[in-house]
């Protein structure tokens, strides 16, 4: 299959699991398994997660202070300074689907760091429908003969849990006494170990998905200018890039009409940020730009503007979609929101809470 019509299909099959009419229809036998029961499993590995992320345009391979960063970046997680836990729920498309996410960093020694992520996407409310023996034409006349009524409810969770390793090499770069302080180079690297699966319950059966894969990401992190006052870096440049799902490894599907595979498709991520807390505007600014390659090249940027080093708002482009947030920080709690316009309808809620220690 090509991989517009892939692209085009998926978004077909989310719109229908979003709007509650998927039809569970018998199957063809003239049709091979594999193409009866397509499914685009790991095209949840792309549904994207982190409610400062979404609201920047989902630019997320190159913003590191979220323990959620490291679905879009595993090296992220090595410019953590401290222990970090983040839970975080959304309803998408309208509300009819959920999304939930927790996520754990902890420091180990000598800039090794290590978290956990457990990500979960449940359709609320799914109807089972009967199919019919009929043409489009022959039911436009018999319809009123027929009880239209769902025969049931159908199933469809999916489940990702990946396990972050990530070490930061900070790199001193001396320069003249009289000029400057000397600046660090971070260099940080980083691995996610990652399981998903999905469960399906369309008539008698549970049918199961699973499969297996590695991300790799790199991250170099330059301070531009030090503050002599705070004794900190107010500015700084951070490079990246990531490898989702780089393994060539495929979604295993078990008691299903015939038991098959179908392709996990790697995702790469490029991006370039600027932070700037010099205080410009009376504010600190985060400003991200990023590239991501699928299917094909999309653009993604975001601004975010925090003030009092308490109250931050977030405006976003991801893909030609806008994107909104805003959020709270108070000592070592924050919560943050985001809206974001999707294709297939907006999502209205979507909600972080954390904590470091």
């Amino acid at each position: 299959m090509r991989p517009g019509s892939l692209r085009i299909t998926m978004v077909l099959w989310i719109a229908a699991l979003a709007s509650d009419i998927l039809v569970a229809q018998v199957p063809d036998t003239t049709q091979p398994a594999g193409e009866m029961e397509i499914r685009y499993a790991a095209e949840f590995n792309h549904v994207p997660i982190g409610c400062r992320t979404v609201a920047m345009g989902n630019a997320g391979v190159v913003l590191p202070y979220s323990e959620l960063s490291a679905f879009w970046n595993p090296s992220l997680v090595a410019l953590s300074e401290s222990y970090h836990v983040t839970m975080e729920g959304a309803k998408l498309y309208r509300g009819l689907s959920s999304l939930g996410s927790i996520a754990f960093t902890a420091p180990i020694q000598n800039g090794l760091f290590a978290g956990l992520v457990y990500s979960a996407f449940f359709p609320d409310h799914i109807n089972e429908w009967d199919s019919l023996p009929l043409s489009y034409e022959e039911m436009k006349y018999v319809h009123s003969s027929f009880d239209f009524s769902p025969v049931g409810v159908f199933h469809n969770n999916k489940h990702r849990v990946h396990a972050t390793i990530a070490k930061n090499f900070s790199i001193p770069v001396p320069r003249p006494s009289g000029f400057s302080i000397p600046l660090p180079v971070d260099v940080a690297i980083g691995v996610n170990i990652k399981a998903l699966w999905e469960t399906m319950t369309p008539g008698d059966k549970v049918r199961l998905g699973y499969n297996v894969n590695l991300d790799g990401g790199l991250t170099v992190r330059m301070g531009v200018d030090y503050d002599l006052d705070r004794d900190a870096i107010r500015r700084e440049i951070i490079l990246a890039c990531s490898f989702i799902d780089f393994l060539p490894t495929e979604m295993i599907w078990l008691h299903s009409y015939e038991d098959y595979t179908e392709p996990v498709h790697m995702a790469q991520y490029y991006g370039l940020s600027y932070i700037d807390r010099s205080g410009f505007l009376s504010g600190n600014w985060t400003c991200a730009i990023a590239l991501h390659k699928l299917y094909d090249v999309t653009l993604h940027a975001g601004l975010e503007g925090e003030f009092f080093e308490m109250v931050a708002f977030r405006v976003g482009v991801s893909n030609r979609i806008v994107t909104l947030g805003a959020g709270v920080h108070y000592k070592r709690y924050f919560l943050d929101y985001s809206f974001s316009f999707d294709e297939i309808d907006y999502s209205f809620l979507r909600l972080a809470v954390g904590l470091s220690f």
